[in-house]
């Protein structure tokens, strides 16, 4: 435990989204250094999901936010993975480490879901730095329903007329290139950064010197008819290939893809790649 912290206890309070917690929830804890843009359409896209199921769940210790889970019910969740009977736990995200937080926030969010007839399933991560990490959610009692390269689609409590959650089968025809012409297809899950993409807004940046050569489209997981039509919730396609979702894309990777696209073939087939690590 790090040296000055004390476990959490019974001195937690559990809080919604307000005033005394907004900037921290919008901006994953980074108040010293965030985007006011992003946190801007992150509070509108919470405020417009709350309406329809989304919950954010705050821990106030002392007075202060220290950690907060956002949970939404599984079948309406900007995700690829189907099931029932379930919330989604998009994420968890603690504040200060060492202090049972993160315990605490999920017990909390399935005494919830279990007040609703409902388990819990997350999207969790096999060997990828410390978000939504598989060993967290094991300790607690997740079974890992299936797998997808790191990806590990996790449940507890699930009640007894539930399915097992399931992964989506992804679905993507890209259309013909027109004229030489590079198409990017951006597909994005708004739950961390709102109605904005960020990917989307690095390779537009990429295109720009481009004009008609390069046409930029994003697709929001949101939308439940895009989430059935391609079984996608973040991926980027460049004229078919679809670059491995390690990490957020940086511009001058952005422009080195759009730089080869523009000297080869566009793929007649979509190449799917299996390893992708960042969920959101």
């Amino acid at each position: 435990m790090s040296q000055g912290r004390v476990p959490v206890c019974g001195e937690v309070s559990w809080k919604g989204l307000e005033p005394s917690n907004l900037l921290y929830v919008c901006s994953c804890g980074h108040v010293d250094d965030y985007d006011p843009l992003l946190v801007e359409s992150r509070r509108q896209y919470l405020e417009t999901e709350r309406e329809a199921g989304l919950e954010i769940v705050v821990a106030h210790v002392g007075g202060r936010p220290l950690g907060f889970a956002e949970i939404v019910p599984l079948e309406t969740a900007a995700r690829d993975v189907g099931g029932d009977h379930a919330v989604l736990l998009h994420c968890v995200n603690v504040f200060e480490r060492g202090r049972g937080l993160g315990r605490a926030l999920v017990t909390e969010v399935s005494r919830r879901a279990a007040a609703q007839g409902r388990g819990v399933v997350v999207d969790a991560c096999s060997h990828v730095w410390g978000f939504m990490p598989e060993e967290f959610f094991l300790r607690l009692g997740f079974d890992v329903a299936e797998d997808r390269g790191r990806r590990r689609l996790m449940h507890r409590s699930l009640p007894p007329d539930a399915r097992q959650p399931y992964y989506l089968e992804p679905r993507y025809d890209p259309p013909p290139a027109a004229g030489g012409q590079v198409l990017v297809d951006v597909f994005f899950t708004p739950l961390c950064s709102g109605r904005l993409s960020e990917e989307a807004a690095v390779i537009r940046r990429a295109a720009a010197s481009y004009g008609d050569r390069v046409l930029v489209r994003e697709w929001d997981a949101s939308d439940p008819v895009i989430r059935k039509r391609f079984g996608i919730a973040r991926a980027i396609f460049v004229n078919g290939l679809m670059r491995p979702n390690d990490d957020t894309i940086a511009l001058d990777e952005a422009a080195a893809l759009i730089v080869d696209a523009l000297t080869r073939p566009a793929s007649t087939q979509p190449v799917w790649d299996d390893s992708i690590s960042r969920l959101f």
